[in-house]
């Protein structure tokens, strides 16, 4: 049966000087259907014409802008940097703006009251996007104010149009039920990220330890009826080589029914 939803790959792995054309290849040859762009400077990245070039050489959609926020002093500051993420992910084609932070402060729980100026940093960034037709997750991730399901839950009580991005190995890594959140979210399942994790670091899919079934996880997906994308990926400090995880998560997933 043929997927609902779709599988693209992310630049994170290559580092922030990676070689686009290049990249952009590999994901292509090992049969990704699609780019999701982070880590990588809009001046190293170019005017977006020289993108879009390199993305139809390869036959490759732009799918989605990373980029992260923050509740300190430079709070500003980051909002308008991801406004022009959004502006020129919006050149490309792109229909998902995907975010995370702030920083986590330590020895302390985030409070309600940055969960709430997180929650109205997602809505201004909803407001820039809307008339370029794209989607804004928020994706919870360690040392940001956001790690958990239940600190999840307290920001979107104070956003009803903010969409999730679960991140499958995140939530293995902290314990939670990996099937039960994309059950639980399937209303507000706008992005989906995907990789495994081992001892202490991110790590190829299928080489884990926190018992993730991916296989169950394309399971659910179709039993929820998603039809975004699915992003793989894999930290750029891994101990794996980029091109060469690019082409092992491709073909495991292939294994499991992807």
């Amino acid at each position: 049966m043929a997927r609902l939803f779709k599988l693209g790959y992310s630049t994170l792995t290559w580092g922030p000087t990676a070689d686009l054309d290049q990249v952009l290849g590999t994901m292509a040859a090992a049969g990704w259907e699609g780019v999701e762009f982070i880590g990588l400077s809009l001046d190293w990245l170019g005017p977006p014409v020289r993108v879009r070039r390199l993305l139809d050489k390869h036959g490759l959609p732009a799918v989605c802008m990373l980029g992260s926020a923050s509740l300190g002093g430079d709070a500003a500051q980051a909002l308008e940097r991801q406004y022009r993420l959004i502006e020129y992910g919006a050149e490309l084609g792109a229909r998902v703006y995907c975010f995370l932070g702030g920083n986590r402060v330590g020895l302390r729980l985030p409070t309600d009251e940055e969960f709430r100026q997180l929650a109205e940093q997602g809505e201004a960034l909803i407001d820039h996007a809307a008339p370029y037709g794209m989607t804004v997750a928020y994706h919870a991730h360690p040392r940001c104010t956001v790690e958990s399901e239940a600190e999840q839950d307290q920001l979107l009580s104070h956003s009803q149009r903010l969409q999730v991005c679960v991140d499958v190995s995140v939530a293995a890594l902290m314990g939670e039920d990996v099937l039960g959140q994309l059950r639980k979210y399937r209303h507000r399942l706008g992005y989906v990220h995907m990789k495994d994790c081992g001892p202490g670091k991110f790590c190829l899919m299928g080489k884990g330890n926190a018992g993730l079934d991916f296989g169950a996880v394309r399971q659910t997906l179709e039993e929820i009826g998603y039809q975004g994308w699915v992003m793989g990926e894999l930290s750029s400090y891994a101990d794996t080589a980029a091109d060469e995880s690019c082409r092992a998560n491709r073909d495991f997933l292939r294994s499991v029914g992807y």
